[in-house]
């Protein structure tokens, strides 16, 4: 069965059906941390995208071009991911400087966040403008966990544990009334199939559709590690 582009009316639908039984969703940095409950395979802190850096984009995105000249993938201490994303994204614009200086230190933050949770020093960081659906079909992630935001576009589609069971291959669709969809903002903790040792299955989730360049999303991956050996 096709996917249909979602309206906004559809995104609303995607978000606010209510937490299944194996999620956590609050309006508060501490709901992350109940990742690591048996049985909870998807913890959302509710948020919107910070204002300096909502800000940025909205201003950066009235020329019609992207939001990174490059894709960013380090693997560094969790520490030193502010000043290695703020080098590695510096623009000669003082606009885009302070966008960026605060893109800098939301990024840390969470990769701090993600390495308390997973006591591991280190992380995987993807900063990533994506202009197509990149995984279209609904899979997990052979990490422990994943820390997912998209600043800019719509957020990453998941379903519950009760649907996933249902899809018999990698092309299996699922009824549109049973995909969820993070918000734009929202922070979100996936379990992956390494973090499954007390039977909690890993969360199946999938990028969402893209129609034209001007869906196109920013989007940040945080995985962690035990060392900082180059992610390439």
């Amino acid at each position: 069965m096709g996917f249909r582009t979602a309206t906004a009316g559809d995104a609303d639908l995607l978000r606010d059906r209510g937490n299944p039984a194996h999620t956590v969703r609050r309006p508060s940095r501490t709901a992350l941390t109940h990742i690591i409950r048996p049985g909870i395979n998807l913890a959302i802190w509710q948020r919107s995208v910070p204002t300096a850096i909502a800000n940025w984009i909205q201003t950066s995105s009235l020329d019609g071009r992207p939001l990174l000249s490059s894709d960013l993938d380090l693997k560094i201490p969790a520490a030193c991911v502010p000043v290695a994303l703020a080098t590695a994204i510096d623009r000669p614009s003082t606009s885009d400087r302070e966008g960026l200086s605060a893109l800098a230190s939301d990024v840390g933050d969470l990769a701090k966040i993600l390495m308390r949770i997973a006591e591991q020093p280190c992380v995987r960081v993807r900063l990533e403008w994506v202009t197509d659906q990149q995984c279209s079909c609904f899979h997990s992630d052979r990490v422990p966990y994943r820390l997912v935001c998209t600043y800019r576009g719509e957020g990453t589609e998941w379903v519950t544990n009760q649907t996933a069971a249902k899809l018999t291959s990698p092309d299996s669709e699922p009824p549109e009334n049973e995909v969820y969809r993070l918000a734009s903002g929202d922070v979100a903790i996936m379990r992956g199939s390494l973090s499954v040792a007390d039977g909690t299955p890993a969360l199946m989730h999938r990028s969402p559709p893209i129609a034209s360049a001007s869906q196109a999303r920013l989007f940040l991956a945080i995985d962690p590690t035990a060392s900082s050996k180059s992610a390439r």
